[in-house]
């Protein structure tokens, strides 16, 4: 009977160490933010391309046009069903990305006059039908939007609560140059956008609290805001595909044409009709 009430004491013990230990851990960290209605993606179409470092360049009525970070006068197209496919060559250098580099410039010195380069690092981009842009910025919960002559229309706050850049600056000798960089990697909110007539793509960083961390590292999350408003709409999951993550994206009406390293792939956004490319 005694050998009973030792293994009972033993196993009780156990127990309530485990149950200690858990009531004890440091909770999953929390964002601060619950992302609205969450819609899936409807998979049309894939391609595996012959060779990586593409991005997308330019998208046409009929066709998708993408260009090479390393190999810069190298040319590809396709139409919307991934079909009919080009490789080409360029007699100069992307000139659409030069372009974006210029306004990206233009537009951190003229709205962040005297801010840290780091804190005001982001991303541009251009609707070409009305010539108004977005400029996101990389680390906090902010985006402008601008007229074609870099008018502020109006500032606008992203879901997140990220309302300053988590930074941490340092430097380091170059012979006679003292070089600033960061000490650490900062905490990236927003990793690149795209706008679509009244729409605005944002591919997230952060999960929500009312999200899994699961879920959210297993898929690419976009959050869409309507620019009329500045206003947050609803957010999307796109599934990562052949487990790479995706390194470029695009809105052609109702169609997200993703590029994961060498596989540029389209899905039917929730929603809304399939387009019937020709």
């Amino acid at each position: 009977m005694k050998l009973t009430y030792k293994i009972l004491l033993v196993f009780i013990i156990s127990v309530a160490a485990v149950v200690t230990l858990y009531l004890v851990q440091p909770r999953p960290k929390k964002n601060g933010f619950k992302r609205g209605h969450r819609y899936a993606v409807q998979k049309l179409d894939s391609l595996e391309l012959k060779f990586g470092g593409w991005y997308i360049t330019w998208q046409g009525k009929n066709r998708i046009y993408l260009s090479n970070s390393k190999a810069v006068l190298a040319l590809f197209s396709c139409n919307y069903n991934l079909q009919d496919t080009v490789y080409g060559k360029l007699s100069f250098a992307d000139a659409r990305r030069l372009r974006l580099a210029a306004l990206k410039a233009r537009i951190v010195k003229q709205l962040n006059p005297g801010e840290d380069p780091f804190k005001s690092d982001g991303f541009v981009n251009l609707d070409e039908a009305t010539g108004r842009m977005v400029y996101t910025y990389y680390y906090r919960n902010a985006f402008v939007y601008l007229d074609t002559g870099l008018n502020l229309l109006y500032k606008g706050k992203l879901i997140d609560t990220n309302s300053l850049a988590k930074i941490e600056l340092g430097a380091y000798k170059a012979g006679s140059k003292t070089i600033r960089t960061m000490a650490k990697p900062a905490l990236v909110v927003n990793k690149k956008g795209y706008v679509d007539g009244n729409y605005f793509y944002n591919h997230a960083a952060l999960a929500a609290d009312n999200e899994s961390l699961e879920d959210f590292n297993r898929h690419e999350v976009f959050d869409v805001y309507k620019l009329d408003s500045g206003k947050y709409k609803y957010s999307f999951y796109v599934p990562r595909y052949k487990g790479r993550m995706l390194t470029d994206f695009a809105v052609q009406d109702n169609m997200l044409i993703a590029l994961y390293e060498r596989y540029l792939v389209t899905y039917a956004l929730a929603g809304k009709e399939v387009r019937q490319a020709n």
